[in-house]
């Protein structure tokens, strides 16, 4: 692969001239998030961020492109799976604004936007095109494509990678080795279901490092900490009846986001409730996707579900 990193003769360390770039970071503001960088950003850095569905990918980069564009940096937000309007809704949840949003899967076009950016995000890094190309022969003519233009431009480009169900990026290795940053976000084990673990496996301007925070429906609490109890299994139970029974109290009709707001948690954690509710006959739902509502069974209905799955 040609990542544009030209042969040298051999030269004593002592006389490198490390560029003003290194120097140079863009800062969120954010302290944790900064140090989790190495201090901000680097101009001109690609990475990637990987993670299960629903585990809030979207929801860590548009809070750190808020953080940045608070900082007069110039950022942008190229979707190829989330239509504006989606993207729109989901920053109106997370109080996410002043930053640009694009529905764009062509690579070439993204690496024009790198010319008046200073950060740009791609999500998803699977979902883009050139015409005529596909497959490995795709793959590497976007990952040396983005990485050549993120130096070219000194734009940072942030990769939102898809997850095969065994923990680890589609595709191929290529990607992980080639950019400066590999970033994962997961669940931590044994833990409340709304406590996350971002961690930087690679860091080429920084350390390798994580952070353990608290993910909510308006968004990550990157200073939360995580009380002794979230790992206790009474705990968590007593607080998985306490929601069940709030959402039993909602009004009709049901829904993820109303949910959501009730219980002050993330989507993940009101489909799982919903869903287990609908198993036990005490909800049942209706319509599909971002559409579908949950109504209450009463005996009558319950009969009725019954009857529909024996035949």
């Amino acid at each position: 692969m040609n990542l544009k990193i030209e042969s040298t003769k051999f030269v004593d360390i002592a006389d490198v001239v490390i560029p003003d770039i290194y120097y140079r970071r863009m800062k969120t503001g954010v302290e944790e998030l900064d140090a989790l960088f190495g201090d901000g950003i680097l101009p001109g850095s690609s990475m990637t961020i990987s993670a299960r569905a629903g585990l809030g990918k979207t929801t860590l980069v548009l809070q750190i492109l808020k953080a940045l564009s608070k900082n007069n940096f110039n950022v942008g937000y190229c979707s190829n799976e989330e239509s504006v309007e989606q993207l729109a809704m989901t920053c109106k949840r997370l109080n996410v604004n002043n930053i640009k949003v694009c529905n764009e899967a062509s690579i070439d076009n993204i690496s024009k936007y790198m010319d008046y950016h200073d950060v740009i995000v791609v999500d998803s890094f699977q979902g883009l095109a050139k015409n005529g190309m596909s497959g490995r022969k795709l793959e590497k003519y976007c990952i040396e494509k983005l990485v050549k233009r993120a130096k070219e431009t000194e734009c940072a480009v942030i990769l939102i990678c898809h997850n095969t169900k065994t923990g680890v990026i589609k595709g191929s290795s290529l990607i992980l080795h080639a950019v400066d940053v590999n970033i994962s976000i997961e669940r931590i084990k044994d833990a409340d279901i709304n406590f996350r673990k971002i961690v930087f496996h690679k860091n080429r301007f920084g350390p390798a490092s994580e952070l353990e925070c608290l993910i909510r429906v308006d968004g990550y609490d990157f200073t939360a900490e995580m009380p002794e109890e979230a790992f206790d299994s009474t705990t968590k139970a007593n607080k998985k009846k306490d929601q069940r029974n709030v959402i039993l109290q909602l009004k009709e009709p049901l829904t993820v986001a109303t949910v959501c707001r009730a219980l002050n948690v993330d989507s993940t954690r009101a489909n799982y409730l919903l869903r287990e509710l609908q198993m036990e006959g005490k909800l049942y739902k209706k319509g599909r996707g971002a559409d579908s509502i949950w109504l209450f069974c009463e005996e009558e209905v319950v009969e009725e579900l019954a009857i529909e799955a024996k035949i």
